[in-house]
């Protein structure tokens, strides 16, 4: 293996925070083999390091390089990454109403392959909560499964990866800790490249450098000798690990029919209250404005998925892989058809197909407008605090416009 290959590198770097610089012109090139621990007091960046090489954060100069290849700039270019890497932030990543299985399985599908997790969960105590809700777990188990997630994908396949891993044994206690070390070692031994923040003293062990003052110096890391590793032979995965996720979440907790459909059921209550059927002609706008007003309420109130994803800052973990970000279309689509085709029903009139498909697709792309409208502002400090649902009226002229194309093509 080349060990002097570069897979990691931030040129000139500087990240901002308010009005101050947190990091300014910063450079650091991680190759092949090397371990770096950023051991500093709080304050000192460690944080900010690791989420900028994850690509997270918007930079003021620079660029960061995975493989060679940019991940990101300062003028606001960011492309995936070739090759899948691992992560652990420091607030964990996980998404409450997901299983312990589900999230680590999340990270190793993100590299296309999978290995056996369940000697790693024995390993570190957490066989038995395998098919537990996150949300079930204690602060200590909770960062286990966030150090699994960010860690394990350092074992599947033949090349190296770049393992960006923040404070992953903060509430651990002691035998995992040193069992951390131990796996720290072989993912070195496997030529990964991992960038390591930690206040414990034990990681200095296993580190062959130490960032201080903006530069790296050599360690002797301990002698480590390969102990009998489980089984890591790989199977490849098949599937989208942002589909599954959107699937399980929506079944699970019903996000979509919670929030959405309460608002479409709601307008379509008030209307069936204040709306004479008989008043209502099929050929005038009025029918078609009717109609569809349920399903439009229903995609107003955006996706709420999103809404899970703020939790333990999931949002972040998913948007650094760049792969897709969980979603709810699919069933905003059917509830949208469900609510037109109820609507229809409640004013005595005949169901039109088409127009329930409408129904749906106003609902999906109506939620998709609002999703992006909370992306947008997701990289901020203080994101709630920006209220980019007041935007949301701009939409009823779109709309305006569909009821009046659907009019005009006599659809009813």
């Amino acid at each position: 293996m080349d060990m002097s290959e570069a897979l990691l590198t931030l040129s000139d770097v500087t990240v901002r925070r308010g009005s101050s610089d947190v990091l300014k012109n910063f450079n650091l090139s991680l190759k092949s083999g090397q371990t770096v621990l950023l051991n500093e007091k709080n304050g000192a960046g460690k944080s900010t390091i690791i989420e900028a090489s994850a690509g997270l954060l918007p930079l003021e100069t620079g660029e960061v390089r995975h493989h060679g290849a940019l991940v990101l700039d300062s003028s606001g270019r960011s492309k995936r990454p070739e090759m899948a890497f691992g992560l652990t932030l420091q607030s964990d990543g996980c998404i409450g109403s997901q299983r312990v299985e589900e999230h680590i399985f999340n990270a190793l599908d993100l590299t296309s392959s999978r290995i056996d997790i369940e000697s790693w969960l024995k390993r570190y105590n957490l066989a038995h909560r395998k098919h537990d809700l996150i949300a079930h777990l204690s602060g200590g188990q909770r960062r286990k499964v966030a150090m699994l997630a960010g860690m394990l994908p350092g074992f599947v396949g033949d090349k190296p990866r770049i393992l960006l891993l923040d404070e992953p044994a903060s509430g651990l206690d002691q035998p995992s800790r040193e069992r951390l070390v131990e796996d720290l070692h072989a993912l070195r031994e496997r030529g990964n490249t991992i960038l390591l923040a930690s206040h414990h003293s034990d990681f200095a062990a296993c580190a062959t450098h130490i960032l201080e003052n903006n530069e790296l110096i050599a360690t002797n890391p301990d002698e480590y000798t390969s102990k009998k590793r489980i089984d890591l032979k790989p199977t490849v995965k098949s599937g989208s690990a942002v589909f599954r996720t959107s699937m399980t979440l929506n079944r699970r907790t019903l996000a979509t029919l919670a929030n959405n459909g309460i608002a479409g059921f709601l307008t379509l209550g008030i209307l069936l209250a204040l709306v004479d059927p008989k008043a209502v002609d099929s050929t005038l706008v009025q029918a078609s404005g009717l109609y569809l007003s349920s399903a439009f309420a229903a995609g107003l109130v955006g996706d709420s998925i999103i809404a899970m994803l703020h939790e333990h800052r999931a949002l972040d973990w998913w948007k650094a892989h760049r792969k897709g970000i969980p979603y709810s279309y699919l069933h905003g689509f059917v509830l949208g058809m469900g609510l037109t085709m109820l609507t229809q029903l409640g004013f005595d009139e005949s169901v039109s197909w088409l127009l329930t498909l409408i129904g749906g697709l106003l609902t999906a792309s109506t939620m998709a407008i609002v999703r992006w409208f909370d992306l947008a502002t997701s990289r901020l400090a203080r994101p709630k605090a920006v209220y980019t649902r007041i935007l949301t009226p701009i939409l009823v002229l779109p709309f305006a416009l569909l009821v009046q194309w659907i009019t005009d093509s006599n659809l009813l």
